[in-house]
């Protein structure tokens, strides 16, 4: 029992030291990385500390995580950061945004990622210009938190074990039972992924984890097929979109079509154009569909005409019941 603890414990910690090297382009400090990041306050020593991050370090960069020691110009180390497709942008929330931020931290069901949100929010404090404000109290709303897996995932990376779970993919009904070797994960347009290999496919594959269903189990069985020497998981995932997506390039109307701007930096009271992703062609038009007036698809003109058509059966079955445009004038 006390092992199983200590992993839970290390694992939480790589979390939230990944979340600590995320929040800012900028270099964070050895110094601020210990007083931020659970577990690392309770080393008794310097030097404690010093072992504790080199590990936590070293384990991440092995998962495929990009982390980059940033030097000043005296040739001094200024501090860490994760650098390439995981770096995001600094963080800036107006306060009711941040509002929202915690009333979506307070409401996660599962236990395990209840710090995590609650470090969260304490990073976003530390870069805004107060605390957050919480709505907790005004609203008696429960969320399941789809990603959830992402704790167990990297427990399992980190002792090279295999995990099962139950997927559904993109274009099936119905979930299956999947046993996976981890290989790494990504985060990516707002998704994180499970790169590894499945022993009952026989093959390299990429799990989005919010499709999976119930929890991931990691096992005692060690790692049949470990990472291939040269393995990029990065690229794998964004071969993954390559191959399996749809797109269109659709111009969103100031102020509307919020859940087709939710994966894009982009000011939500101007137009704006952008390139909507699905998984196959009839999820892309009812996407696209969803947002009716709000949303204008620019290229292609297939994807165009299909659109129009099927906002035009829609507003022959609803005659007077909503809004008469086609949402793509």
């Amino acid at each position: 029992m006390g092992d199983s603890g200590t992993r839970v414990d290390r694992t939480e910690r790589l979390l939230d030291l990944l979340l600590c090297l995320m929040a800012t382009a900028r270099p964070v400090p050895r110094s601020a990385i210990r007083s931020v990041v659970p577990g690392y306050g309770d080393a008794p020593s310097e030097a404690a500390f010093e072992r504790m991050f080199e590990r936590d370090k070293d384990e991440l960069r092995s998962m495929g995580i990009p982390i980059e020691t940033v030097l000043d110009p005296g040739g001094d180390v200024e501090g860490y950061r994760v650098s390439g497709d995981y770096a995001l942008a600094e963080v800036r929330l107006t306060p009711e945004e941040l509002a929202v931020v915690s009333l979506a931290a307070s409401v996660w069901e599962e236990a395990v990622l209840a710090a995590p949100a609650r470090n969260a929010l304490r990073k976003l404090e530390a870069v805004q210009d107060g605390p957050v404000r919480s709505m907790a109290s005004d609203a008696g709303i429960r969320m399941r938190a789809q990603e959830a897996g992402l704790v167990p995932t990297l427990a399992a990376l980190r002792e090279c074990r295999m995990v099962t779970f139950d997927y559904r993919a993109g274009n099936g009904e119905s979930s299956a039972r999947r046993r996976v070797d981890p290989w790494g994960v990504v985060a990516k347009d707002g998704h994180w992924y499970l790169v590894g290999h499945d022993q009952d496919r026989q093959g390299p594959r990429v799990f989005r984890l919010s499709r999976i269903e119930g929890s991931v189990t990691v096992t005692a069985q060690s790692q049949q097929h470990p990472l291939p020497a040269g393995t990029d998981v990065s690229a794998m995932v964004g071969q993954m979109d390559a191959d399996l997506k749809a797109e269109a390039v659709v111009r969103v109307r100031a102020g509307m079509a919020a859940s087709l701007r939710a994966h894009h930096q982009v000011d939500p009271f101007a137009d704006a154009d952008i390139t909507v992703t699905a998984p196959t062609r009839a999820q892309l038009v009812a996407r696209i569909c969803a947002a009716a007036d709000g949303a204008v698809v620019l290229d292609p003109a297939d994807v165009r005409i299909e659109v129009s058509e099927a906002l035009a059966a829609i507003r022959e079955q609803h005659q007077g019941q909503g809004p008469s445009g086609t949402g793509q004038a």
